[in-house]
């Protein structure tokens, strides 16, 4: 848990910063779904970063069950997942990611 929260806030804390410097260098609003799409897709591209890195790069047991153990118990709040989930490369958080657009429409 202590990992998954250490992921997540380092995650908020970096979309803060760019959401922000968006806004004050940029001069771009950004709506509530804007954020919501742009936080989704900063979380799954963290997740299928560890599950690249558990099953192609370091493929060690003891990896691999960290990232199971980090990720299982959040997935599973989003809905059934399926087996041996850490092998599928589908986006698991949320909906399928979408790009932000760099201006709020």
């Amino acid at each position: 848990m202590s990992r998954l929260a250490t992921i997540l806030i380092s995650e908020a804390a970096h979309l803060i910063w760019v959401l922000r410097c968006e806004r004050v260098i940029g001069g771009k609003q950004h709506s509530d779904d804007v954020v919501s799409m742009r936080w989704k897709n900063a979380i799954n591209t963290r997740l299928m970063c560890d599950k690249i890195i558990a099953t192609k790069i370091k493929r060690e047991n003891k990896f691999t069950n960290l990232v199971i153990n980090t990720w299982e118990t959040l997935l599973k709040k989003e809905g059934p997942i399926p087996h041996n989930w850490i092998n599928h490369r589908e986006v698991l958080v949320g909906r399928r990611p979408q790009y932000a657009p760099m201006e709020d429409q």
